[in-house]
């Protein structure tokens, strides 16, 4: 069954998606950080590879992929997080912070593409580390975005997952392997 098959459920037909932690969900796909359209660049992960949109556009399949960091993390503490968000609402909305999603082939060349935070003000710490975790799944092809797009598409959950929710949920994908 494939994404197409299900109907577009509440979440999808309000938001277009979801963000559970550096991932930006699509019925279609998964990207890191902000989805492309807010951004020059970008970077999409389908269960076949890596996906550069922009100027640098490139794909490169999961088997030829050494490493995939996401540097710049805006990640905070869910006390610093609440202070940010509480200055924004005084000061106004920050622009998005740009993050760099690092590439190593293993080839060793290196490819370094930025995108944009998706997050309001910051992810929290955990949703920082169990992201990269199921990032080096990716690589390592233990599990694949196809189980990202597959929970987006049969959820019944009407608006975005809470903080908890989505490091309950990534902590689901990353530990049952």
């Amino acid at each position: 069954m494939t994404p197409h098959d299900h109907k577009p459920n509440r979440l999808v037909g309000r938001y277009g998606g979801a963000m559970v932690g550096l991932f930006w969900i699509t019925p279609e796909t998964v990207h890191l950080g902000a989805p492309p359209a807010t951004t020059p660049s970008a970077v999409a992960l389908t269960p076949e590879g890596l996906v550069t949109v922009g100027p640098r556009e490139a794909f490169l399949p999961w088997r030829d992929i050494a490493s995939v960091r996401v540097e710049d993390v805006p990640a905070r503490t869910s006390a610093r997080r609440t202070l940010v968000r509480a200055l924004e609402v005084v000061l106004g909305p920050q622009s998005p912070t740009e993050m760099t999603v690092a590439v190593t082939v293993a080839d060793g060349s290196r490819l370094a593409v930025p995108v944009h935070s998706a997050a309001a003000s910051a992810y929290t710490l955990r949703e920082a580390e169990l992201s990269q975790r199921l990032l080096d799944l990716f690589v390592q092809e233990k599990t694949s975005p196809a189980v990202l797009t597959h929970w987006l598409t049969t959820t019944g959950i009407p608006r975005p997952p809470r903080q908890a929710d989505r490091e309950a949920l990534l902590h689901r994908w990353t530990e049952h392997i």
